[in-house]
C-alpha cells in the first residue's frame, strides 16, 4: 500500500471528507436492532432524495456492478429480449451482464465519444416490439459522455417497456430525476459523486419494476442479487433486520455522513459547484493547447477528457503527475487507453485550487 498522500482526480473512488473517514473508523455496529433500523432507514430516505424517487431503495454490499446485475437479473427472464445502449466500455459491460442472464440482446450503438440518440431507441423499439426492456449507461466514464436518459426514458415508457439505468458515476453529480424520466430500475455506487468509500451499491426500483420482478416466479437467477430476496427481508424482517445479509454497517455509517454533508450543502448547490469546476478545468486545458474529447454542451460536470499531445501517451502524463505532483488522474480505456486522459472532479473535496494545481503541473509537463 502506498504511503504517500495523493490528490485523487480519477473517475472514482474519490477522496472523502474527514467526517466520513471518522465515521467509517468508528466502532463497528450491529446490523440489526431498533437503533440500527432507524439509522439505516434514514440513510435510505436521503438516497431517495438523490434518486428523486418515491420508489424503494436498497443498499447492496458490493460495487455498482452488483446493483446493475440485480436490476437486469431481477427484471428479466432467460430468453427475453432487451435493448442495450452501447457507446463505451461500460456499455459493453452492460451487454455482458445481459448476456450472462441468457437474454436476447439488441444493441443500439454509437461510436465511443458520441451520445446515444433517442431516435435510435424509438426505431429499435419499433423494430423489436417484443423487447421487454431498455438499458442505458447514464455517464459513460470511458469517454465522459453523458447519455440523454431524460429523453430516452419517456420513449421506452410509451412503448410499454422497462427502463434500466446505470447511474454508477452520475448519481449525486448531475441532475437526476428517476421518476420524471420514467426510470424503473436504477443502479449506482457510493464511491463516486456521493463521496463515500467503496463497498455499497445503491439501487432504486418503482412499482412497474416490481410488477416485472413478480411476473415470473420461477426465475433461477440466484439468491443474493434477486430483488425479491431483499424485499422479503425489508418487509418481513424490516422492524429489526432489514437486509438479507450481514450489512456492511461501517460503510453505511460512512455513507450516512456523506449524504448528510450533501443535504447540508444542498443538492443543487453541489451540482452547480461541480459545473463551475468543470468549466474552470476545461478552460485551463484549452489554454494549454489540449483538445477536449467532448464539446462544452455535452460535457459531464464531474469528469473531463482530453486528447494527449502528438507523440505523448496518457501513461506518460499520468505517471508524471503522480510521481512529481502526487496527483492521480486516469488514462483512457479500450482503444483510447493511451490516446487521452481523464480528470475527475466528482469528489466533494475537489476545489478550484486543486484544478489550478493540476493545470500548473500540466503546464510544467509541456516545458
Amino acid at each position: 500500500m502506498e504511503s504517500k498522500s495523493y490528490k485523487l482526480m480519477i473517475p472514482g473512488p474519490v477522496e472523502v471528507s474527514e467526517e466520513v473517514l471518522h465515521a467509517i473508523g468508528s466502532q463497528v455496529q450491529a446490523h440489526y436492532g431498533a437503533a440500527w433500523v432507524a439509522f439505516y432507514n434514514e440513510t435510505l430516505a436521503m438516497l431517495k432524495k438523490v434518486f428523486n424517487t418515491s420508489g424503494d431503495v436498497f443498499l447492496m454490499v458490493g460495487s455498482g456492478t452488483v446493483a446493475i446485475d440485480a436490476c437486469v437479473g431481477s427484471a428479466l427472464s432467460t430468453g427475453e429480449k432487451i435493448i442495450v445502449g452501447n457507446n463505451g466500455f461500460f456499455g459493453d459491460r452492460l451487454v455482458s451482464v445481459a448476456q450472462s442472464y441468457g437474454l436476447d440482446v439488441v444493441e443500439v450503438k454509437s461510436v465511443w465519444g458520441k451520445r446515444l440518440e433517442p431516435k435510435d431507441f424509438e426505431l429499435a423499439l419499433q423494430q423489436n416490439p417484443d423487447a421487454k426492456a431498455v438499458a442505458v449507461v447514464h455517464l459513460e466514464t470511458s469517454t465522459t459522455v453523458l447519455n440523454p436518459i431524460d429523453a430516452i426514458g419517456p420513449i421506452v415508457r410509451a412503448h410499454g417497456g422497462l427502463f434500466i439505468v446505470d447511474a454508477v458515476s452520475s448519481l449525486g453529480g448531475v441532475p437526476f430525476e428517476m421518476d420524471r424520466w420514467c426510470i424503473d430500475f436504477c443502479a449506482s455506487a457510493v464511491q463516486k459523486c456521493l463521496g463515500a468509500p467503496p463497498g455499497l451499491g445503491p439501487l432504486a426500483i418503482n412499482s412497474r419494476g416490481w410488477e416485472a420482478v413478480d411476473r415470473d416466479p420461477n426465475k433461477n437467477h440466484g439468491w443474493y442479487s434477486d430483488l425479491r430476496t431483499w424485499r422479503k427481508y425489508a418487509t418481513e424482517w424490516g422492524d429489526w433486520h432489514p437486509s438479507p445479509i450481514t450489512m456492511a454497517t461501517s460503510n453505511v455509517v460512512a455513507l450516512h455522513a456523506a449524504l448528510e454533508q450533501l443535504m447540508q450543502e444542498g443538492i443543487e448547490t453541489r451540482l452547480a459547484r461541480y459545473r463551475t469546476l468543470a468549466l474552470r478545468l476545461r478552460a485551463g486545458l484549452r489554454r494549454l493547447g489540449y483538445r477536449l474529447f467532448t464539446p462544452d454542451e455535452e460535457m459531464t460536470p464531474v469528469l473531463t477528457a482530453a486528447y494527449c499531445p502528438d507523440g505523448v501517451s496518457s501513461g506518460g502524463i499520468v505517471s508524471y503527475l503522480s510521481d512529481q505532483y502526487q496527483i492521480k488522474i486516469s488514462g483512457g480505456l479500450g482503444d483510447l487507453k493511451e490516446k487521452m486522459f481523464r480528470v475527475g472532479t466528482m469528489s466533494p473535496l475537489v476545489s478550484e485550487a486543486d484544478v489550478d494545481n493540476l493545470l500548473l503541473a500540466l503546464e510544467q509537463f509541456e516545458k
